[in-house]
Formats: C-alpha cells, sequence, structure tokens
C-alpha cells in the first residue's frame, strides 16, 4: 500500500512547505494537502517536484507492504 512517509520527511529535512509546492504545481494549497495525504502526484508533477529539489523519485513510491525490498536505502543518497 502507498505511504508517504519518506516524501514528508524530505519537504521536512528540505524545509519544503505545502505552500512551495503549491506554488510550483499552480495548485491551491488544500489540493496539495490532499495529493500529500492519500491521493499521490501526477507523473508530471512528481518530475517537477523532483527536478526543482532534487527528491528521489522512490520518495514518492514507498511501499510499506514490501518486504522483500530494503526501501529504507535510497534515504542515504545525496
Amino acid at each position: 500500500m502507498y505511504n508517504n512517509q519518506y516524501l514528508k520527511a524530505y519537504f521536512t529535512l528540505k524545509n519544503i512547505k505545502q505552500n512551495d509546492i503549491a506554488k510550483l504545481l499552480d495548485k491551491s494549497t488544500s489540493t496539495i494537502r490532499r495529493k500529500n495525504d492519500d491521493l499521490g502526484f501526477t507523473q508530471k508533477e512528481i518530475l517537477l517536484i523532483h527536478n526543482k529539489y532534487n527528491i528521489p523519485i522512490e520518495a514518492f513510491f514507498y511501499d510499506k507492504d514490501a518486504d522483500d525490498k530494503d526501501s529504507t536505502t535510497f534515504l542515504e543518497k545525496d
């Protein structure tokens, strides 16, 4: 199941506010809040955020139910 805990962690570590993402994507902050909570971002939005803030693509697709894969190693990349 999709879980955005790593994405939220990157936003926090890089001091990226929901308002910053809203401006980048030309969306309202309430829309960004919904996307951040449960809807997820579109491919285009993911690429825009990735390119602007250098957030690993893997952070957008963390699967907390994937027991056979170590999903934490991408956090160590710079």
